[in-house]
């Protein structure tokens, strides 16, 4: 072979008697007959062929071949070596031949393991290896106690054994038998419940026991739809960690819990629970909790979570101890103090992706993960690898963690990041099967990839909608508060982007939304720039009044437009992080909630606990489906072109208590008067208060200051 000849690239066993050949660039299918391709066994037995094939060929050009083998191969007891004359040898990776559902996997397989009392039963997906044995020891690591007990495997390549004993408080792994394996290392199961920090054992429990008294018993209901909800954004550890929370178990679980705590200095300004009560929301969105690549014991490192380990387990960073079932026991205590306020718990999950500890490609090598055609692992997730969703065990793994996660913690919707990478498919099934288990689960996601995949099409908004699961809709934050990070303003600094923000106030039904129940509305996440950090960079001569009544005029066209509502912890005192975009593995000092700004800024905290609760009183924000939006929400003609005139017409809609509602706003950075209709209207929002009761009665005409806005209720 020469230096410019083709290269094997990569091999693949991809059914029973398939093997695909790729080569690193296009050849002349004329010029690669079938005696340049041999297949051998790793001990160099010849592998009888039965055909060599280009496939998909142009201009009688290609860079693949497809070889037929007369028998089917026997992967698990040889490896085999394709040989390409000219081209090089390349082992052959068993890949899409395990894809077969009908061969591989098992549906109703209860993997992991079950514990009871007298034994427990261990199962694990593993159709490569030749032999398992599961390892139960005393510890997370050494022999104490140590003893292997060999597996059966089943004629669908998952490993069963039961152990007779009381194994409560033990600790298990795997070791696997096979080419690929090494048979003394251990590996963790991808269904273990409860991690011990990076230790491949994982602790065997009763998780019944793990329950709060009543935790059981208790009962949340979400709202009748998606719409009424007011979604609370937050890190377990952002929201409590910092000194003047008043919280005694700051950055932990059980912060979370905790009743009466305030700031330090001035009682009168609740923090944590309290001050979630206190806004009003109906639903806190945790940030990711499932257990994920850190170090859980060191208190020095920060991370928001998004390089998930183990799906089903905590993260024992935010447990009392890292030790113990201390995860499991305390996230359910905080799940159920967050009920019993009235506050529902929606979980942020990243199955899009895994970090490089987790075990899924050390059970069963290629088969959890998209991979390039030269074998290598695709990165639409921008993290490294893309789980497929698409693989049997891979969307049984999904479906089956999701339900672990509504049954054994009672949450009430999983939020999913870069959701563009889960198959259609399988978003449409995570619906149907949730559902089924809870009507009212909330399911909804972000609906872009953040790179190149071979998934196509990418699970957009425009596949989604009117599945039920819903979309962040991005051109509406973009159009409020202006491009992530360094771009130009949006419409509460520079009064542009009308268009835009008129189609986010009616819950994108005339662009991709199908009903509002598809679309999230919303101008500032964990992600980029907080909206008062995006504030200062486009109005760095601002001044202190001027940016609040920038980020209340923010709020007023969040809370009065349609669709599902979600905000930012600390949005609603102007946040900041000191102008870092992507704060992921930054320190407390920037990511921490910095409750002395909600006394700083008591007023702009007060005008969105006003507006929360305008939300909830008047179903006009809340419309539910695409008829309703067409013929209540309007828009009015305007003194100047940087401004939005929002009717409502409410009038018959059941439980409306206005006959019709117009809300303003002024984008520019002059006082504006605007015309009103016929009759007296009543003021329950202005340029700095909002609430329930009317804050003044006005008619024929009204005048907005510079970068604000008025409800006006008739």
């Amino acid at each position: 072979m020469s230096e410019g000849d083709p290269k094997l690239t990569a091999a693949t066993l991809d059914g029973p008697c398939r093997v695909t050949v790729r080569l690193n660039r296009r050849v002349p299918v004329a010029d690669w007959p079938a005696p340049r391709f041999s297949l051998k066994t790793t001990s160099s037995e010849a592998v009888p062929l039965k055909s060599v094939e280009a496939w998909a060929p142009r201009q009688d050009q290609t860079t693949t071949f497809v070889l037929a083998t007369a028998e089917p191969l026997d992967f698990v007891q040889q490896q085999f070596d394709v040989w390409v004359e000219g081209a090089g040898s390349r082992l052959v990776s068993v890949r899409d031949v395990l894809l077969d559902p009908e061969r591989y996997g098992d549906p109703e397989a209860r993997l992991g393991f079950t514990y009871r009392p007298e034994a427990t039963t261990f199962r694990v997906f593993a159709p490569t290896a030749t032999g398992v044995e599961v390892v139960i020891a005393d510890a997370v690591a050494g022999d104490a106690g140590l003893v292997a007990h060999e597996m059966q495997r089943n004629e669908r390549g998952v490993w069963e054994a039961i152990v007779a004993g009381n194994l409560d408080g033990k600790y298990y792994a795997y070791r696997l038998r096979g080419f690929g394996f090494n048979p003394k290392t251990e590996v963790g199961d991808v269904y273990a419940v409860c991690t011990q920090g990076r230790h491949a054992r994982t602790l065997i429990l009763d998780l019944a026991a793990t329950d709060p008294p009543g935790f059981r018993e208790h009962a949340y209901a979400n709202p009748a739809s998606a719409v009424d909800v007011v979604v609370y954004e937050m890190h377990v550890r952002d929201f409590t960690i910092a000194a003047n929370s008043g919280v005694t178990r700051r950055g932990k679980f059980l912060g979370l819990t905790e009743s009466g705590t305030h700031l330090p200095d001035d009682p009168s300004i609740r923090t944590g629970l309290d001050h979630l009560v206190e806004l009003g929301v109906t639903h806190v969105q945790l940030m990711p909790v499932q257990d994920f690549d850190n170090a859980e014991d060191r208190d020095d490192e920060y991370d928001w979570g998004y390089m998930p380990v183990q799906f089903n387990s905590p993260d024992g960073w935010y447990a009392s101890s890292v030790s113990g079932p201390a995860r499991i026991r305390e996230l359910k205590q905080a799940i159920q103090a967050l009920h019993e306020r009235g506050i529902g718990v929606i979980l942020d999950v990243v199955y899009n992706h895994a970090a490089k500890t987790a075990p899924f490609e050390r059970l069963v090598p290629h088969y959890y993960y998209r991979k390039t055609p030269a074998d290598r692992f695709c990165n639409g997730s921008g993290c490294g690898n893309e789980f497929m969703s698409e693989a049997p065990m891979a969307r049984k793994f999904i479906l089956d963690s999701l339900e672990m996660w509504v049954r054994e913690y009672r949450v009430d919707g999983f939020r999913f990041d870069l959701m563009g990478l889960i198959d259609l498919q399988m978003v449409r099934r995570i619906k149907a099967e949730l559902t089924q288990l809870r009507p009212d689960i909330l399911l909804w996601g972000e609906p872009w990839a953040a790179g190149p995949t071979p998934l196509k099409p990418v699970t957009d908004k425009r596949q989604l909608r009117g599945t039920g699961v819903a979309c962040f809709n991005d051109p509406f934050r973009d159009a409020i508060k202006g491009d992530r990070d360094e771009g130009p303003p949006g419409f509460i600094q520079a009064g542009v982007r009308i268009d835009a923000v008129k189609r986010g106030l009616e819950g994108a039904v005339r662009e991709w939304a199908e009903h509002p129940t598809d679309c999230i509305s919303y101008f500032e996440c964990h992600d980029n720039l907080t909206a008062w950090d995006k504030l200062l960079q486009t109005s760095p001569e601002a001044s202190e009044a001027e940016l609040e009544r920038m980020a209340r005029l923010a709020a007023l066209l969040l809370f009065a437009s349609q669709g599902i509502v979600l905000l930012h912890a600390g949005q609603e005192f102007g946040r900041t992080k000191r102008g870092h975009r992507n704060s992921y593995n930054l320190p407390d000092a920037i990511n921490q909630v910095d409750w002395a700004l909600k006394l700083k800024r008591k007023g702009l905290f007060d005008y969105y606990r006003g507006l929360i609760a305008l939300r909830k009183a008047h179903p006009a924000f809340r419309l539910r489906q695409r008829a309703d939006v067409e013929y209540r929400v309007w828009f009015g003609d305007t003194p100047h072109g940087q401004s939005i005139a929002h009717i409502l017409h409410s009038a018959e809609l059941p439980g409306e208590p206005a006959q019709a509602i117009v809300v303003l706003y002024n984008g520019s950075n002059e006082p504006t008067e605007f015309k009103l209709g016929e009759g007296l209207w009543s003021v329950h929002a202005d340029a700095d208060r909002a609430g329930l009761e009317p804050l003044d009665t006005v008619q024929d005409c009204v005048t907005i200051p510079g970068h604000s806005g008025v409800m006006l209720c008739r």
